[in-house]
Order: structure tokens, then C-alpha cells, then sequence
């Protein structure tokens, strides 16, 4: 008797090709991100009192810490409509920026691999571990690093916006697009700072992209213009989407983000890890409708090409 091969159709293989790449965040997610989750959901509708030996009873409060997160408490509404503000400013000049950033990186020259260095460097001294390196030999030679910041305060000023103010000033330009035209070259450290993965994942995206479509686009006689609209941002529209979402939620959990310290501060200094909770979920719940929001708007113009 014959038995019959069991073969997996393209899509089958693909799926099971996700699932296996999904797999260590799937295990990551159930093992050590799904308890703490659950628990602050619970801790966000009860009030904690803590004992003399760390335990902690709970006692059933309902809604009352979201209000006062939101009614009551002074200075939490005011950090949101900030937080919201700055994410509405930073994240369209992160992608320009980056973007712009990648095109220049993806032509073939001299120091292009001493560039992206350059630029994804500032993301690793960044991270955590380098932060906590930073902070040990800050209280170790703090006087030290003061007298080299300020030495170093001088050099950053060139970096300011070269009184650029001063003239759009005397042209008579009202004060707030001054602000919004010099604000990211004052800022040119912090978005530089924050561009570091969305430039190589633009780039990834550029160095994707068939050269027989420029070919064929030559031949046409196709000029630069046309090519970057119609080929290059097209092509590039993938990754936009994810450079935009990743750009959000690196905003909203940025350890300089006010409102992730205004909630760091009310759970580990006040001990109020009710209102801590409700706070997060407050926050957590805004960058989701702000997530559905852009990814809804964008990936309907997404060309995904096959």
C-alpha cells in the first residue's frame, strides 16, 4: 500500500516560517511580560496598603484611581497633553530626518560605512547597559564629568540654530514657525539620538529596491524627481509604516518621557501603585488609539510589492 506524501502548500510554509520567528516572543510574552501585565490591571482597581515585612493587601476601589488620575490629580493631564504634543512634533522629523539621512548613506562612497557608525553609535551608548556604566562613573568622577560638560557646553552651541532665529526675526516671521524651523536643528543631538534604527531601516528598505525599476525608468526618460516619487518613496512605503510605529512607541517609553517619570515616581517613591497602574493604562490605552489611528491612515496607501 502507498502511502501518501504529505506536502505543505507556499502559504502553509510561510505561516509556519512567522510562527517560528513569533516563537521567542510568544515565549518572552507568556513567561515574563503576561504576569506583570495581568497584575497591574488588578493593582489599578485596588488600593495597596504595604505591611512592616514587604506583603501588601489590596482592597476593591473600582474606578476611583483612574479618576483621580484624570480629574483630580493636577499634574498628570498636563504631562499627557505634553506628551502628545512633543510625540505630534518629534515623529514627523525623526522619519524626515532619517529618511533624508538614508539616502544620502545609500550612495557608494568613500566613509559610508564610518557614517552609519557614526549615527547608529549614539543608539548603543544609549542603552541600558551603557546608561548604568554612564551613571557609576558620573558618581564615581562627578566633578570630573561636570568640568568636561561644560567645556563641552561651548562646542555644543555651534550646534544651535547659527541665529537663524535672529534673521527669520527681521523678517518678520511670527514667533511660533520660528520656533517650529529652529527647534530641530537646536535639538540636533536628540534627533540624531532617535534616528539611529529608523535610518537603517530605511536603508535596508532603498538597498531592497530593484535597480531594473530605475533602468526601465531611465529608459523612459524618467527624470530624479519622478523616480523618488514614484519609485523610491513608493517601494519605501513598507518600511515607513514600520519606522512609524516603531517611532511611536519610542517616544511614548522613553526614559526622559515626563509621564513615564511622573508614573515611575508615584508607584516606587509614593508607594501608590494603584494610581501608578491606572496611570500607565490611562497612557498605554492613547498610544494604542494613536497606533490604530496612524497605521489605519498609512497602510491603506502601503504598496507592497511581490
Amino acid at each position: 500500500m502507498n502511502k501518501k506524501k504529505f506536502h505543505l502548500s507556499l502559504a502553509a510554509k510561510d505561516r509556519l516560517r512567522g510562527y517560528a520567528f513569533l516563537s521567542p516572543w510568544l515565549v518572552g510574552l507568556v513567561l515574563v511580560f503576561l504576569v506583570p501585565l495581568v497584575q497591574s490591571v488588578v493593582f489599578a482597581f485596588n488600593q495597596l496598603e504595604f505591611s512592616s515585612n514587604s506583603a501588601y493587601s489590596m482592597s476593591f476601589v473600582g474606578w476611583e484611581n483612574f479618576r483621580e488620575a484624570l480629574l483630580r490629580n493636577k499634574d498628570y493631564p498636563q504631562l499627557l497633553v505634553q506628551s502628545l504634543g512633543d510625540l505630534l512634533y518629534n515623529v514627523p522629523v525623526i522619519l524626515v530626518f532619517s529618511f533624508f539621512v538614508a539616502l544620502l548613506l545609500k550612495k557608494r562612497s568613500r566613509g559610508t560605512a564610518i557614517v552609519k557608525a557614526i549615527y547608529f553609535l549614539p543608539v548603543i551608548l544609549s542603552s541600558g547597559i551603557f546608561l548604568g556604566l554612564q551613571n557609576n562613573f558620573g558618581q564615581q568622577s562627578s566633578s570630573a564629568l561636570d568640568q568636561t560638560m561644560q567645556s563641552a557646553s561651548s562646542s555644543i552651541a555651534v550646534l544651535k540654530s547659527m541665529n537663524m532665529e535672529k534673521y527669520l526675526m527681521e523678517m518678520n516671521i511670527p514667533q511660533e514657525y520660528i520656533t517650529l524651523l529652529t527647534g530641530p536643528i537646536d535639538r540636533l543631538y536628540t534627533l540624531i539620538l532617535s534616528s539611529g534604527v529608523q535610518i537603517f531601516i530605511f536603508l535596508a528598505a532603498l538597498n531592497s529596491i530593484s535597480p531594473s525599476l530605475y533602468e526601465a525608468a531611465e529608459v523612459e526618460g524618467g527624470t530624479a524627481w519622478e523616480n523618488f516619487w514614484y519609485i523610491t518613496f513608493p517601494m519605501t512605503m513598507p518600511m515607513l509604516l514600520v519606522n512609524l510605529i516603531f517611532t511611536i512607541i519610542d517616544s511614548f517609553t522613553s526614559t526622559t518621557n515626563a509621564v513615564m517619570e511622573y508614573v515611575y515616581d508615584a508607584a516606587f517613591v509614593d508607594s501608590n501603585f494603584g494610581l501608578s497602574s491606572a496611570m500607565g493604562w490611562v497612557y498605554c490605552l492613547i498610544l494604542f488609539a494613536i497606533m490604530g489611528i496612524a497605521v489605519g491612515l498609512i497602510s491603506r496607501r502601503v504598496f507592497y510589492y511581490t
